[in-house]
């Protein structure tokens, strides 16, 4: 049996991660591949993978495991997850996919997808752990078959598939950076198919990640920013090309709010029906639906939420702050190089430059906090802040986390699903007002740290 101590800190809501070779290695992932196998009701599965240097020898393993169980699986090789999750949606099979996503190369893990595109919940995902950790695999005399499917094949319809559905009005240039991750094998090709000039950085995929992290973390798109005022506008992605962020003409990154809010004004003049936003988005997203009278829906943290929400609630758009968009009318899933591209054909339609129309947007302050806190204490952290502040103030939402609605803005305490971290998130009407509700609500969470014998320290990055 295996010790739970030692490895339940890699089963995470979403997915499951971890460091290489330290959390998760091929023995580990062997069982894993058997729990998944156990897990799914259908015979063959989708198996793809990002460039990471692991993630071969990670694939190798998991595949081992799932084919033990009799369930057969169809490689489809490395692709960005947008490609991979498209080529099971479109054959009705269940996906797992080998990524760390963001996370530095050293890190490694998989994520799992249903048929119709949307995620394992925390549900399913504790399922699998339950199985793992109990070892009650179904085993099988016959082992699953093994085929394999032309990765540039998936990506060749793929791209049809998105031109298909929307084209640019005229031939903007665009700066795409693809961090030497999965973008590099569709983005480019499919913006220059579609007609724009484009330049690409960092196109080669290299689990090294030799030019930057694998996340987009603003600091680091010192090259991209640099370029843009030669061209329209940039796109920069993350490792597995599920998130995206997009970069003005004056080398400005916008939020997914504001990203959203381009989009949105376009989008919502011929298509009707909520939009979904997590707990964490700003009011940035309630000021376009009011404009096209569209409702908000507010959700938890995770692409799986979003996700479940976007088909329950039949939404037009949804987007998370960590830089997760869905579009349903192309794809029922998130996926970071079809709104990259709809984002840029929505540009492409737009008189004057992308820094002009982002005049347009209301601006209120905002700041997102993150604080170390082991995973042993953060829930419990929040729980005591929830009850504390549920009986003190009217406007509070448990859904995920703490966030209290204020007359001048609102905050956020919660616990990250991913990392040994609590962040505190505040937006306000004016610069005083967000000063005053975040050292007001930063002293509640220092209080309440001290009580586990935790200071309250700004997390290393």
């Amino acid at each position: 049996m295996v010790k739970k101590s030692e490895v339940e800190h890699i089963f995470r809501a979403y997915d499951i991660r971890g460091i290489y070779g330290k959390d998760l290695n091929e023995s580990i992932m062997l069982d894993v591949g058997k729990s998944f196998g156990t897990f799914i009701p259908k015979k063959e599965a989708v198996v793809s993978r990002d460039v990471r240097q692991s993630s071969l020898k990670l694939r190798d393993a998991f595949v081992s495991g799932l084919l033990s169980t009799g369930k057969s699986m169809e490689d489809v090789g490395v692709l960005p997850l947008g490609a991979a999750m498209f080529h099971a949606w479109q054959n009705k099979k269940y996906l797992a996919y080998i990524t760390a996503s963001h996370l530095p190369k050293e890190w490694n893990g998989v994520k799992f997808f249903h048929s119709n595109g949307v995620g394992f919940s925390e549900e399913n995902n504790k399922a699998i752990k339950e199985i793992f950790m109990d070892r009650k695999f179904t085993t099988s005399k016959i082992l699953g078959r093994k085929s394999k499917t032309d990765g540039t094949n998936i990506i060749d319809n793929c791209i049809k598939y998105l031109i298909k559905r929307m084209k640019p009005r005229k031939k903007s240039k665009v700066i795409i950076d693809c961090g030497n991750g999965c973008a590099g094998m569709v983005a480019p090709q499919l913006f220059k198919t579609a007609g724009f000039k484009t330049v690409v950085l960092y196109k080669e995929p290299d689990g090294n990640f030799p030019n930057r992290l694998p996340d987009i973390i603003d600091e680091e798109l010192f090259v991209l920013k640099a370029d843009v005022s030669k061209a329209d506008f940039g796109v920069a992605y993350d490792g597995d090309a599920d998130r995206m962020a997009v970069v003005d003409d004056s080398g400005r990154t916008l939020t997914p709010e504001e990203a959203s809010y381009i989009i949105l004004s376009e989008l919502l003049k011929t298509r009707k029906g909520p939009i979904i936003a997590n707990v964490e988005c700003s009011r940035v997203i309630d000021k376009i639906a009011e404009k096209f009278k569209s409702k908000v829906v507010r959700v938890p943290v995770g692409h799986t939420f979003l996700m479940q929400a976007v088909h329950k609630e039949r939404a037009v758009f949804g987007v998370e702050k960590s830089g997760h968009y869905t579009l349903p009318f192309l794809f029922p899933f998130d996926d970071a190089l079809a709104i990259s591209y709809y984002a840029a054909c929505v540009i492409s339609r737009r008189e004057g430059k992308l820094s002009k129309l982002m005049e347009e947007i209301p601006k209120f302050p905002f700041g997102r906090f993150s604080y170390a806190c082991p995973d042993s204490k953060k829930f419990q952290v929040i729980e005591n802040i929830k009850k504390k502040l549920s009986a003190e103030y009217k406007n509070v939402n448990t859904m995920d986390g703490v966030r209290i609605d204020l007359k001048n803005g609102w905050v956020l305490f919660r616990a990250s699903n991913t990392g040994p971290v609590i962040r505190l998130t505040v937006e306000a009407d004016t610069l005083k007002d967000f000063g005053s509700i975040k050292v007001d609500f930063m002293k509640i969470l220092e209080t309440e740290m001290k009580k586990f014998g935790l200071g309250l320290a700004e997390e290393k990055k």
